[in-house]
């Protein structure tokens, strides 16, 4: 049996007991309730200065709230700490290697005690916190305890990668959607047709023939480029020039790196320079609502912009960021 899954077997287990009334709490000074369930080894109880390796469940009642089984094992240093009140950590110099820690918190207590304002939405009155840990080493100094951190993180860098590409595409995900939403709002609301009767005004008083594309914004194509399309997915290294249309005032300008068609540029730029291929120069014409929106603090509400671009480079690898993103949503 894998270590990890022999420690998940004994905190459940442990949790069980605590939820069947079976083990008996002692209350720690702050009147925390806890119960150590003894591993019976030679170990001695840690002392101060000593490092924890651990793994553990926290629970609101019958929900997880959080844990790092089949994750990190979690590291923690053995001090004197008067913080260190009505909390798990308080009764963390009465461990040993191989015991196991169960502890009940009162939300009720949490909140008199200062240590909450006030309840998050998910918490009310009544409500107990219990956390079920396991103590797997115990590290005698600090030299020791990175060696062994530095090791569990690389095992662990499978996990992590993965984990974090999943919560990267659900952020993506859920940024789309809300994107998708403005956009259905700002139909509704004429918002949309206004900025583009707006942008075409604005084009035929200056003679300016641009082409419309994706779902209002213009592209003047000076030089098309003769290298790979811009393609939705593929990473850019965009030169540009960032104006105000009404002043027509430079606000910003750089090198940019991104990747197409993800969202997090501007609409303006995630439609416009699909246009282009590497190499390629022109300017985008993009009206409020396709740029940065009602709620920038640098901007007005829903104010036209002009990106004067050149595509430097197009590629399936994201080239190195030289300068801080600046056309990014803000929402």
């Amino acid at each position: 049996m894998k270590p990890v899954n022999y420690l998940l077997t004994m905190i459940i287990a442990v949790a069980a007991l605590a939820a069947c009334n079976s083990v008996s709490y002692k209350k720690a000074k702050s009147g925390m309730l806890y119960k150590i369930i003894s591993s019976n080894g030679k170990d001695s109880i840690v002392k101060q200065g000593e490092w924890l390796k651990f793994f553990f469940t926290q629970k609101l009642n019958d929900s997880v709230l959080q844990t790092n089984y089949g994750k990190m094992p979690a590291y923690l240093q053995v001090a004197s700490d008067p913080r260190n009140t009505y909390s798990p950590v308080e009764v963390f110099d009465q461990l040993r290697k191989g015991d196991s820690l169960v502890s009940v918190l009162l939300v009720d207590s949490l909140k008199s005690k200062g240590m909450i304002q006030e309840l998050p939405p998910f918490m009310k009155k009544g409500d107990r916190i219990m956390t079920y840990l396991k103590i797997v080493d115990v590290f005698k100094n600090d030299s020791l305890y990175r060696t062994d951190a530095m090791a569990e993180a690389e095992k662990d860098k499978p996990r992590a990668e993965k984990e974090q590409q999943e919560q990267m595409a659900k952020m993506m995900k859920e940024q789309k959607e809300q994107k998708l939403k403005e956009e259905e709002e700002m139909e509704r609301s004429g918002e949309a047709a206004k900025g583009i009767a707006a942008m075409e005004a604005y084009l035929k008083q200056k003679n300016i023939t641009a082409q419309k594309v994706g779902k209002g914004t213009f592209v003047l194509i000076k030089e098309q480029g003769t290298g790979a399309q811009a393609d939705s997915g593929k990473y850019l290294t965009v030169k540009y020039t960032g104006r105000t249309l009404d002043k027509d005032s430079v606000f910003d300008s750089g090198t940019y790196p991104l990747q197409l068609g993800m969202g997090v540029v501007i609409p303006g730029w995630d439609e416009g320079l699909e246009a282009f291929k590497a190499g390629g120069k022109g300017t985008l014409y993009v009206p409020g609502f396709r740029a940065y929106g009602k709620s920038h603090p640098a901007f007005k509400p829903f104010q036209a912009m002009i990106f004067d671009v050149e595509v430097l480079n197009v590629s399936d690898t994201m080239p190195k960021q030289t300068a801080p993103p600046v056309p990014q949503r803000t929402n």
